[in-house]
């Protein structure tokens, strides 16, 4: 998906609508199309709730984590200690 360029009429509607420009890609990547555009609707809303939710449980669980890499090849991977992360961060 590409940027949206706005219309000078666009950009002064949405000034007076207290929509953000920025929303509008936001707008075009969560919301349903519809015939003449987007509309976010309360469910795509829950959709991108429920999946980041999942996306930050997969976070916290890798918190600690360690691959070693050569190349684009893992060689290991393991649990790092605090000492260790220490270690590896000097």
């Amino acid at each position: 998906m590409s940027t949206l360029i706005l219309t000078n009429h666009a950009a002064v509607r949405m000034a007076q609508r207290g929509i953000m420009p920025k929303d509008s890609d936001l707008i075009a990547l969560i919301g349903t199309q519809v015939d003449d555009g987007y509309l976010v609707r309360e469910q795509d809303y829950r959709e991108v709730e429920h999946a980041m939710k999942r996306f930050l449980q997969r976070l916290r669980r890798v918190v600690g984590k360690r691959l070693v890499v050569q190349g684009n090849r893992v060689v290991t991977a393991y649990h790092s200690s605090e000492k260790h992360e220490r270690r590896l961060l000097r």
